[in-house]
């Protein structure tokens, strides 16, 4: 089961396009261009393939990525695992991991982010979902075994589990890799329709936030199965004397997995196109040494996001703070590094020491406007509106259709009492192309707060027109502007359509993820 914390939705604290994490970062400009290598030893007729159990380690742990799921309907923070099964980034994991989950970040390795992956499929019954990571360059995969190992067949479970625990420690973000045997295959039911289905089991001690990651063979390097049970048990706490204090939960080193031969029949019936490649056929690129830098700030981004949605929790902030100072003693000028530390001082409240921060990073790069728009956010926090206006127009100078830029700056307006102007900057936010349907719905209740009723109808009924390339995860959002559309049309008659509607109670300026657009 994956690990869930209940929250409260607040903005996102980070920016989705950084400099220093792009999209998916696996390479270094240094090497981009994949240096490929076959590690061939053969000594059987077969011409099997042969590597160290290195090897093994190092390639399943940078196919193994950590998934963490917001819902900002329930708030909660839900992490499991997923594994790379395609170097086009294609990813498979539990349906639980990521069924209610209105937002979707994928760490890869602790070296990048990928804040916009996209659900192609999900099946709750089974407890099987697919997602796409977007990437430029080949991503580092473990290929689907032909069929079930027999039972002895030694093998690891790869994952990320207990990361808040972990993460609570001063540590930064890595896979964890444990031996398992597999020990037969024993039926179970399906998840929801209850039908008899077979599962992998294994023995090995296994936590929370293990869901979703694979279970690798461990002579070939293929993915056996996917993580899906581990056994849990009560056992009895007694003080020195013997007397009963209560119970506590352990795990009975039982798991179970999704067995390689469901994986392969529920992809090729979603129509998902994957390798058919065994592992000796698929060439191991050299994988790129871990970044020092990038584990400090891929570490800190997690902690600030977690910190944001859990009512800007002190504590995760004091710790994602020291994860970028620690970057900085690495990197101490690094642009992309301040910038994010600068958001975190201004959530703790420490104004001063942000806005010093912000313009060492003004210096080196004054045209980026997210850290024109969070240098905004802390002017209008120190209720200098009119600095704050400025620093919203040149973000939108740099980025017109930087959402987020335009929603701060239209609340700044409106605290000027300069209405008219607040409106034209949110009919020119709404002619840009909606980047997801959280940007669509919040730009569109702004419209509405505002009585340009007409205006939100416009934004959300483009937005829906192009609902069939949306990802499954945008559902609820979507239902949302449904609804609202729902409510607006019955407000307007054929006649006043041209016109402004009343506007509504929304909270479309206190709960826009600032910087998700």
């Amino acid at each position: 089961m994956p690990l869930l914390i209940k929250t409260a939705h607040d903005p996102d604290p980070l920016p989705l396009k950084c400099k220093a994490l792009p999209r998916v970062a696996i390479a270094s400009r240094a090497s981009v261009f994949f240096l490929v290598s076959l590690l061939v030893l053969v000594s059987t007729p077969d011409m099997a393939f042969s590597f160290t159990q290195g090897d093994l380690y190092r390639q399943a742990k940078s196919a193994t990525v950590l998934i963490v799921g917001i819902n900002d309907e329930s708030n909660a923070l839900s992490f499991g695992s997923g594994v790379f099964i395609s170097e086009q980034g294609l990813v498979l994991t539990n349906a639980h991991v990521v069924e209610d989950s209105t937002r979707l970040y994928v760490y890869i390795r602790n070296q990048a982010i990928d804040p916009a992956a996209k659900v192609l499929a999900i099946d709750s019954d089974l407890d099987i979902a697919a997602l796409r990571v977007q990437t430029d360059h080949p991503v580092p995969f473990l290929p689907l075994a032909a069929e079930i190992p027999d039972e002895g067949t030694p093998t690891i479970a790869v994952g990320y589990p207990r990361v808040p625990d972990v993460l609570q420690m001063g540590l930064t973000l890595h896979a964890s890799v444990i031996p398992m045997t597999i020990t037969g295959v024993a039926m179970g039911r399906s998840r929801t329709a209850g039908l008899p289905i077979s599962f992998v089991q294994t023995v090995g001690m296994l936590n929370a936030g293990s869901s979703g990651g694979p279970l690798v063979h461990g002579e070939t390097g293929e993915i056996a199965g996917l993580v899906v049970h581990t056994v849990p048990y009560l056992e009895p706490v007694k003080n020195a004397q013997g007397e009963r204090l209560g119970t506590a939960m352990m795990r009975a080193g039982l798991s179970y997995s999704i067995p390689v031969s469901r994986l392969r029949d529920w992809l090729q019936k979603n129509r998902i196109p994957f390798p058919a490649k065994q592992m000796r056929e698929v060439l191991l690129t050299p994988l790129e040494k871990e970044l020092p830098t990038r584990a400090f700030l891929t570490t800190a981004h997690l902690l600030h996001m977690m910190a944001t949605v859990l009512h800007q929790d002190r504590n995760l902030l004091d710790l994602a703070v020291q994860h970028y100072e620690s970057a900085l003693q690495l990197e101490p000028e690094r642009p992309d590094v301040l910038r994010n530390l600068g958001l975190a001082l201004a959530a703790t409240g420490q104004t001063d020491r942000a806005r010093v921060i912000y313009e060492r990073a003004f210096a080196h790069t004054p045209s980026d406007p997210v850290l024109l728009k969070n240098m905004g956010e802390l002017r209008y926090r120190m209720r200098d509106t009119q600095g704050a206006a400025e620093l919203y127009r040149a973000a939108l100078r740099q980025d017109a259709c930087l959402v987020s830029a335009s929603l701060g700056l239209d609340t700044v307006l409106q605290a000027q009492d300069q209405v008219e102007e607040a409106k034209q900057v949110l009919r020119r936010a709404a002619a840009c192309p909606a980047s997801s349907s959280d940007a669509a719905y919040h730009v569109g209740l702004a419209l509405e707060q505002q009585g340009l009723g007409r205006d939100a109808l416009q934004v959300w009924e483009d937005y829906l027109g192009q609902a069939p390339s949306v990802a499954v995860n945008e559902q609820p959002t979507l239902n949302k502007i449904r609804q609202r559309i729902a409510q607006l049309r019955a407000q307007l008659t054929p006649q006043d359509r041209g016109f402004s509607v009343a506007p509504v109670a929304s909270r479309a300026q206190s709960s826009v993820p600032k910087d998700a657009y």
